[in-house]
């Protein structure tokens, strides 16, 4: 077990990630060529875009999982699926294109219509079928594929960066030309092993009384998926609202890049350990279930000294990395943002169990009212407190949302061992709390806190590693 969870986690987060690290190395470089502007625009254009994403697949990832694992005959379930939503994408595309005409920043209308094919082109056309086809090799555990792609495509997609911005000048306009060109490229590296060899192809099904069922199920997952929208993307758009300047929106978007890199390892860790937690709740027996607590303990300690010794080194990363000292000074902020992610492993551990269960109506509750608190806060706290406010609103929000699920009847009423939930929130909390006070520490303090850190964690990796092995899968 514990081979196989190491070689999917690095093949689904590690391998994806060489990609990201080319990207980190390459700063120094093009961050001459931008400014507090470019990543104003670049952040703010993101957020607003990210408003639409939540309703783009109407929640049929849901639909994928469960007809996966429960259907023997799910080909036909994902070619109606498949079908519908590109039937639905010509609707969506027109409402894209009207929100993107009202909601391009000012400063970037000159490139309006350039900003507008970039976007809603891969958007409507690609990312479904990359959605299934990445799905059905997630859920296959066949991690090799997935790496593959990711590697190809963020390679291209660093280069055209680099050229676009650091040769061509083009500034915010690099970034989205190289997510476009991606997404053309992982559409034809998708769609060869989708519709001609495992001949997943779309199907329009007229059948009411089939959407009506799966939609019962799907559409009280996007408030749910919202979620993540409003925890991680809203701010930028309340900070423009409240006309806070685009510079220091900038400063904010830089400071939340290395929080958002620890996302996107904590989205690829959960595509490994997903099809497991779904496996082990299918035996639906209490062995299962104590190997489920197993390896959510396991992950939640991972993870956690994982990014207290990202958050003590970040001042030294973004002194390394960083070309601009306008930008530098984001570094205090994305202490709360890199440890907000902390919370992911319980998160999965009952979040999957709801979804296995089918009990989206209570699911999407807990998190849409975590990302709607958190749009609340920000609209209160950053006109008096700035955008640090929106980093530390943000990890609390990210808490609610990851540890809620647990006082929830419709879980507490699931055999449920006890994962101790209200003990690792706080854990979280103190550590986030130490670290900022202490991030002015010297280097030689911070090495023997990481020392003493890193040491621990690989004697509980030790001690724990025959138990781990033990989980059947």
């Amino acid at each position: 077990m514990l081979k196989k969870l190491i070689s999917h986690s690095f093949l689904y987060a590690i391998g994806p990630q060489v990609p990201k690290l080319v990207n980190i190395l390459i700063l120094p470089i093009i961050t001459q060529f931008l400014t507090p502007l470019d990543y104003g625009i670049y952040g703010t254009l993101l957020a607003y875009t990210g408003l639409l994403q939540g309703v783009k697949n109407l929640g049929f990832d849901v639909l994928l999982v469960n007809s996966f694992f429960k259907k023997i005959k799910w080909k036909d379930y994902w070619r109606r699926y498949l079908g519908g939503l590109y039937a639905y994408n010509v609707l969506f595309a027109l409402i894209y294109v009207l929100f993107l005409m009202f909601f391009i920043p000012q400063e970037a209308q000159n490139n309006k219509w350039l900003l507008i094919f970039l976007i809603v082109i891969p958007a409507i056309f690609f990312d479904t079928t990359k959605m299934f086809g990445s799905r059905y090799f997630q859920l296959k555990q066949q991690p090799k594929y997935i790496a593959f792609v990711s590697v190809f495509v963020g390679v291209i997609a660093i280069f055209v960066n680099l050229y676009a911005i650091a040769y061509l000048k083009l500034g915010y306009l690099g970034w989205f030309i190289s997510i476009a060109i991606g997404s053309l490229i992982s559409f034809c590296c998708y769609a060869y092993p989708l519709y001609l060899k495992v001949k997943i192809r779309p199907y329009l099904s007229l059948n009411k009384n089939f959407w009506k069922k799966s939609l019962k199920v799907s559409l009280p997952t996007i408030p749910h998926n919202y979620s993540a929208y409003l925890l991680n993307s809203s701010d930028r758009i309340v900070m423009d609202r409240l006309k806070v300047p685009i510079d220091e929106i900038g400063v904010y978007n830089l400071a939340y890049i290395f929080g958002s890199y620890l996302d996107l390892f904590g989205n690829a860790v959960g595509m490994a350990v997903g099809p497991f937690y779904s496996k082990l709740y299918s035996k639906k027996n209490w062995e299962a279930e104590l190997q489920v607590k197993s390896l959510t303990f396991f992950l939640q300690v991972s993870f956690l000294a994982l990014c207290i010794t990202i958050a003590l080194w970040v001042k030294q990363i973004f002194q390394l990395l960083i070309s601009n000292k306008e930008l530098e000074v984001a570094y205090a902020i994305s202490i709360f943002i890199i440890m907000g992610y902390v919370y992911r492993p319980m998160y999965w551990a009952a979040g999957t169990k709801l979804l296995f269960y089918e009990k989206t109506n209570k699911l999407w509750r807990i998190s849409f009212v975590a990302g709607i608190l958190n749009v609340l806060l920000n609209v209160i706290f950053i006109p008096i407190y700035g955008v640090t406010a929106a980093a530390i609103t943000t990890f609390i929000c990210l808490m609610y949302l990851g540890f809620a699920f647990y006082f929830l009847e419709d879980y507490k009423s699931l055999n449920n061992p006890k994962l101790k939930p209200l003990l690792w929130l706080t854990i979280i909390i103190i550590s986030t709390i130490g670290i900022f006070l202490f991030r002015e520490s010297s280097v030689v303090t911070i090495i023997v806190i990481s020392g003493g850190i890193i040491g621990g964690y690989i004697i509980y990796f030790f001690i724990n590693k025959s138990k781990i092995n033990q989980i059947s899968i």
